[in-house]
């Protein structure tokens, strides 16, 4: 995702920190109205002093017996509830979602804005010895729809349950198959606001026994859950689900465990966003907010000896900031150094800007800008945790000169360097992870105020006009790689000025990735220091991607052209994912290529193998799409684990520096097609 050495240095003290555990927990007794969270000062638990609280057993699913939030997502949390889009509230219980290693739950009362689970949510639950051997993994997504498939999932049409195509995989991460998660990963991005029945029958252990099911499950399954005062209130809602099962040919006889779950509502995922991106162009005006230069660097076009900077490719340099609406407020709690920033919210839920907040910009103009010639406006998105000084970066620097390109870049706020703490600090205690899915609404509402500040004033600078650079502004668009390529999806959908966009390496859905990324493995050293349990680990990361779902590109490509949002042009979008990248997992692009949502692979994929489900495009194609640059590294082994290293090393970088995919770039952000450039074999470009 692009910078996994970059916090190599930080690991020890973050670890000592973790180990030291000087957190207040989550003994948050916040007052909670569709997300609006009031932090009192009196309402925090001191773990020096308090011990941690006890668990609510009316807070876990007795369906499964070996993880208290789990089976996964739970309709237990479903609560009825009229006024919502689809029907429900989720309620997660106080004491639901795993303990740190002091004792302190992670707090889910942030979460209670939502009206379901999200449309890329890790389906779980613990199946102690499974024999995984008969699995639909990854490789093979085609024998989830087999007749003799013993996982099921199922989208329900009224009356009707449509098969969904997924792959199963049980935990790698844990070495003992008794504790063992089972994750069923849908193999499509799911519907919003839509049911859900996931149904698990046949199962067996290593041992070639039966999986006997729960005595929860057994006794709603024969209709008996009125006897235990618990499972009384859900029997009806699983006999029918039973009935729905059986009616698609699913004796209930045969399954070890079945539920169902509802997805979020559009209104839900993304109405924060779209309400702040509204409202903050409203305040800022048509022509954006003014761009405040505060330092001009200008470099020599070759070294003369002098010490003087010098750029081949780029000749002058802005530093700036534009003023912006900040939707965010800044909270301290005991034992975190640094005070987190999170959504300003009103009793409706609602953001509401507090203010202004400074945003630094770069702007990078290309010697050959110098002549007169107009030149286009491009967007760039850093890398994981990275900052708006990766512009500087040699390959984009050589792209923007020979492509006409003026690039400008800005932090993510959310996930960018400033924001290293508060990754941390939700590592060690995940309430307060709640910081960042927050403020990375934040981070896209700027750069959505900065595009639109670059094309109606950026030609306008004296830094620029003294210098006859003319600024085309009629060509605007955004290119990003690794977390910018991720995060690119959300921008590029929400946009209302970007219409073209470059997502560089990119992925989605986080609680996939995450496994399946080199990146990670630092930060899962920290976060097992506080959450030492796989299940627990499972059950975390869920939790964690509730909260980035309001931001998350699973959430979001649907809308990039197949249903744009209201008052939001169509947009198009060209993927360049690295094959066998150690860094983002390019299988959750064929998730979305299988989704039918109007980004597909294009022509001669792979040469290696063909992801089933997935319509391939022809060139050219005006329209999204998906081009797998091939370097010679193999497909990773399935299963939720990074990429094994190999000889060619980790193709992660290698399609932004390469001359026929910048040449790609460039043609389709001009015209608006995806051409071949690659000899209609597949792209090797060495």
């Amino acid at each position: 995702m692009g910078v996994r050495l970059r916090w190599a240095g930080l690991l020890p003290f973050v670890v000592m920190a973790a180990c030291e555990d000087t957190s207040a927990g989550s003994g948050l007794d916040a007052s909670v109205r569709d997300g609006a969270v009031d932090v009192r000062a009196d309402a925090v638990v001191d773990g020096d002093d308090n011990e941690p609280t006890a668990r609510n057993p009316d807070d876990c699913d007795p369906l499964d017996e070996n993880a208290c939030a789990m089976p996964w997502p739970s309709n237990l949390y479903l609560r009825a509830d009229a006024s919502r889009a689809t029907g429900y509230a989720l309620r997660i219980g106080r004491t639901s979602l795993p303990q740190n290693r002091s004792g302190y739950f992670t707090d889910p009362s942030s979460l209670e804005f939502l009206d379901g689970y999200g449309v890329g949510t890790p389906i779980m639950t613990v199946v102690p010895n499974l024999d995984g051997s008969v699995l639909a993994d990854e490789e093979h997504i085609d024998r989830s729809l087999a007749d003799t498939s013993p996982t099921l999932l199922f989208e329900v049409d009224g009356t009707t349950l449509r098969r969904v195509p997924h792959w199963a995989e049980l935990d790698s991460n844990e070495p003992d198959p008794a504790k063992k998660t089972l994750f069923v990963r849908p193999a499509v991005i799911l519907k919003e606001g839509a049911r859900y029945v996931v149904a698990l029958r046949g199962l067996r252990t290593t041992a070639g026994a039966a999986v006997a099911p729960s005595r929860a499950f057994q006794l709603l399954r024969d209709g008996m859950g009125a006897t235990d005062p618990r499972l009384a209130p859900r029997q009806a809602r699983f006999t029918e689900v039973l009935s729905l099962l059986e009616a698609a040919g699913v004796p209930r006889a045969s399954l070890t465990l079945a539920w169902d779950f509802n997805t979020a509502s559009s209104r839900a995922l993304h109405g924060r966003m779209l309400a702040m991106r509204d409202d903050a162009l409203t305040r800022v005006g048509a022509q954006g907010p003014a761009l405040h230069i505060d330092d001009v660097r200008t470099f020599l076009p070759a070294d003369d000896g002098s010490g003087r900077p010098f750029d081949a490719n780029i000749a002058v340099e802005l530093n700036g900031t534009i003023d912006v609406p900040d939707y965010t407020v800044t909270r301290h709690y005991p034992g975190i150094p640094s005070p987190l920033r999170e959504l300003n919210l009103d009793a409706s839920g609602r953001p509401v800007a507090m203010g202004t907040t400074a945003v630094n910009f770069m702007v990078r103009v290309p010697r050959g800008a110098l002549d007169g010639m107009p030149y286009g406006i491009l967007l760039y998105g850093h890398g994981l945790l990275g900052a708006r000084d990766e512009a500087r970066a040699d390959y984009l620097g050589r792209f923007a000169n020979a492509q006409r390109f003026i690039v400008v870049a800005a932090d993510l706020t959310g996930m960018s360097t400033p924001d290293i703490g508060a990754v941390f600090a939700g590592l060690n205690n995940m309430t307060y992870f709640r910081s960042v899915g927050h403020t990375l609404h934040q981070g896209i509402i700027q750069w959505v105020l900065l595009a639109r500040a670059m094309r109606e004033r950026l030609g306008a600078l004296p830094e620029l006009m003294s210098r006859r650079v003319t600024v085309n502004r009629e060509e605007l668009f955004y290119s990003g790689n690794s977390q910018g390529g991720i995060f690119g999806g959300t921008f590029m959908a929400v946009s209302p000025d970007i219409t073209r966009g470059h997502l560089g390496v990119p992925g989605n859905n986080y609680s996939t990735l995450l496994h399946r990324s080199h990146d990670f493995t630092s930060y899962f050293a920290v976060l097992r220091t506080a959450y030492s349990d796989s299940a627990d680990l499972a059950q975390v990361l869920a939790y964690t991607q509730l909260q980035w779902d309001g931001t998350d590109p699973v959430s979001y490509l649907r809308h990039v052209s197949a249903e744009p949002f209201a008052n939001t042009p169509s947009h198009a979008v060209i993927l360049g994912p690295a094959k066998g990248d150690y860094q983002v997992s390019v299988m959750t692009n064929e998730v979305a290529a299988r989704s039918d949502i109007g980004i597909p692979l294009m022509a001669n994929y792979d040469r290696d193998r063909t992801p089933w489900g997935c319509t391939q495009a022809a060139y050219p194609r005006r329209g999204s799409g998906v081009v797998l640059y091939d370097f010679g590294n193999p497909w990773p082994t399935p299963g939720n684990h990074p990429p094994a290293e190999n000889a060619v090393g980790d193709p992660h970088e290698r399609p932004r520096r390469s001359e026929v995919h910048q040449r790609q770039i460039a043609n389709f952000f001009r015209t608006g097609e995806i051409i071949d450039v690659c000899g209609g074999d597949g792209c090797r470009p060495d």
